[in-house]
């Protein structure tokens, strides 16, 4: 991380400079990312299961889902950044896919917005991954 920064700050890019320790890192940023959000997953669980069960009409889920959402990735920045953190990570095989899902229910709002598809698809989708995870659970 420290290199790239500084090979950024080089005018030089990281990628072009040495592909293997780029892919290293690219590899370390999603295993992190993966990890911080299944840390939070009780709470996307939540929020998908008020969803999926009416509790919640879709506007709620957005607004709750999208402020979660980008909470985690935020705390997702902050850790790579914190090298006394990156000493200690331990990621959970069982995180592997999880931002991911949780990342294309999130785009799937602009989707809603932009008409490309409708709420319930998109409840359709989030009952899905959240019956999906639940497999998963530790």
């Amino acid at each position: 991380m420290i290199r790239s920064q500084d090979l950024k700050n080089q005018g030089k890019n990281l990628f072009l400079e040495n592909p293997e320790e780029d892919s290293e890192l690219s590899k370390y940023n999603i295993a992190v990312e993966e990890q911080v959000f299944w840390t939070h997953r009780e709470d996307f669980f939540l929020l998908m299961k008020n969803f999926i069960d009416n509790i919640i009409n879709f506007d709620e889920f957005e607004t709750a889902f999208s402020l979660l959402y980008r909470k985690t990735s935020e705390e997702v920045d902050m850790f790579i950044i914190d090298l006394k953190q990156i000493e200690k990570f331990q990621p959970s095989t069982r995180s592997y896919r999880f931002a991911s899902v949780i990342g294309s229910i999130y785009r799937q709002f602009e989707e809603v917005e932009d008409e490309y598809c409708t709420e319930q698809e998109v409840k359709d989708y989030v009952k899905e991954a959240y019956l999906k995870f639940q497999n998963f659970e530790e």
